[in-house]
């Protein structure tokens, strides 16, 4: 009787063994526990994100919900899809073509171009569907920091220098020469999925219009550094660096449009 009973308890520890770790054990659970960690460690955004890093921009950082500008970052919009399909962050380079080099010379086209006034600018956002607060937002941004440039509406039945569209793939800028100041701005849903604030979108395209390139990797502080920082740099205003880049582009001597 006792042999049966050894015989017995040796076939039966090892099913035992083997249940408890195919059915979700102690073994199986910490396992489970481990992977997740690492998931949810993974994180598409790389670089400074204005905060911790001793970096804080004195305007525009932090968070910004989509209620201070009303409008909706869901993915599925119209418009068309626009970028690779392949592509799963908001492209580094997001330029169509080449971004014209300023020429030097007597100035020609927009408002008060050649004389030391601010060149006006103006922007359709008709196509914008629901962005105007952003857009008009974005333009702030460059108008309060640059004195060369003023960005404004298009009046009715006016053909604007800036067109601005909404797709449902990634933004992007498509500069128009020979000059500076006209082209097309997109703004890309998804990098609004993926929590990339609208308004520092929009001003990072204004950018490419204005002559500026991607200047990534980069802080929070550059709003050229597109979305090196993350999606919680919420800044929108351009750095000293930029603001001279601008200025140098857009100043006296500079030809525009």
């Amino acid at each position: 009787m006792r042999i049966r009973l050894h015989r017995w308890a040796a076939a039966c520890v090892p099913l035992t063994l083997f249940a408890a770790t195919a059915c979700g054990g102690p073994e199986s659970d910490a396992a489970s526990q481990v992977d997740e960690t690492k998931v949810s460690a993974t994180n598409d955004s790389t670089g400074d994100s204005g905060r911790g890093s001793g970096e804080i921009p004195s305007r525009g950082s932090g968070s910004r919900g989509t209620s201070e500008v009303g409008e909706s970052a869901g993915p599925g919009g119209p418009g068309p899809e626009g970028g690779p399909a392949a592509d799963r962050e908001w492209p580094e380079n997001d330029v169509t073509g080449a971004i014209p080099l300023p020429v030097r010379g007597a100035g020609a086209g927009g408002s008060g171009a050649g004389r030391g006034d601010a060149v006006t600018l103006t922007y359709d956002a008709g196509a914008g569907e629901g962005f105007g607060a952003a857009i008009r937002a974005a333009a702030d941004s460059w108008n309060d920091s640059v004195s060369e440039v003023n960005l404004q509406p298009a009046g009715a039945g006016t053909e604007a220098d800036i067109r601005i569209v909404v797709s449902k793939g990634w933004p992007g800028a498509d500069p128009e020469g020979p000059g500076l100041g006209k082209g097309t701005v997109t703004i890309g849903r998804r990098a609004l999925a993926q929590g990339h604030d609208a308004i520092r979108v929009v001003a990072h395209e204004f950018g490419h219009i204005l002559g500026l390139e991607d200047k990534q990797p980069g802080p929070c502080s550059s709003v050229m550094s597109g979305k090196s920082p993350g999606a919680a740099c919420t800044n929108s205003y351009p750095n000293a660096a930029e603001i001279r880049e601008v200025r140098r582009n857009f100043g006296p001597t500079a030809a525009i449009g």
